[in-house]
């Protein structure tokens, strides 16, 4: 699936200060953490985590027997290592092609608002999360859904259709849509995340932002009909 740069939006990764600010205050009343929690096994699991960020969902993943947290920006990790480092937590400062797991692995990839972000490498990626998987794994996906104040606001609501209908297309059922709010402290803090939304108009600094959570078993990610999507 190829990628067009003006449909792109982009947190500053280079600058981990203000993405952990804004990962902060995103999804304030928890919603999605709750989600997790009630609905998937992490315990005894071995799992990878596919773009962990400064950390928000490494902990909760962390309650499994082992964590590949695989992160390409080094000023995020710093942030991830300082908070979560543990025993049984493995740490990749790489991009997720580049790493290297063995055949039938992992029992559960996921993906934090990650895997979008690397549609420019799907060709490569893809397989090697197909290869990794156990037959009994599954692949969970925390994306935006679009339709929302959020989506406006950066730009993503074309991408977040667009990014719907292809992991249909790849064996991702939508199990959850939830209506999340952002609340930011001040403006700052959102524009030092977003420089390249300097010029878009915050009418509060309560945002509503609709969030996906989508699950695809081992025997239907990624089928023959990816592809011809892309």
């Amino acid at each position: 699936m190829k990628a067009t740069t003006d449909k792109l939006w982009l947190f500053d990764y280079s600058d981990g200060v203000a993405y952990e600010a804004f990962s902060k205050c995103e999804d304030s009343e928890k919603k999605i953490a709750g989600y997790l929690v009630d609905n998937y096994h992490f315990q005894g699991q071995e799992i990878l985590e596919i773009g962990a960020g400064s950390g928000k969902f490494t902990p909760l993943l962390a309650s499994g027997k082992i964590l590949h947290a695989v992160e390409r920006s080094k000023s995020l990790m710093e942030i991830n290592y300082r908070k979560n480092h543990a025993e049984n937590v493995c740490f990749y400062l790489s991009d997720m092609k580049d790493v290297s797991f063995a055949e039938k692995s992992i029992d559960i990839i996921f993906g934090g608002w990650s895997l979008t972000s690397m549609r420019d490498s799907f060709d490569q990626i893809l397989p090697i999360l197909k290869k990794i998987l156990k037959d009994d794994g599954k692949n969970i996906l925390v994306e935006n859904a679009g339709d929302d104040e959020f989506s406006k606001i950066a730009g993503i609501e074309e991408l977040s259709f667009e990014m719907r209908n292809f992991y249909r297309s790849i064996g991702f059922e939508e199990k959850a849509l939830l209506d999340t709010t952002i609340v930011l402290p001040n403006e700052e803090v959102f524009y030092s995340a977003f420089p390249n939304k300097i010029h878009v108009s915050l009418n509060s600094l309560t945002i509503r932002h609709k969030v996906l959570i989508l699950e695809a078993k081992a025997q239907k990610f990624y089928g023959g009909d990816c592809n011809e999507n892309s």
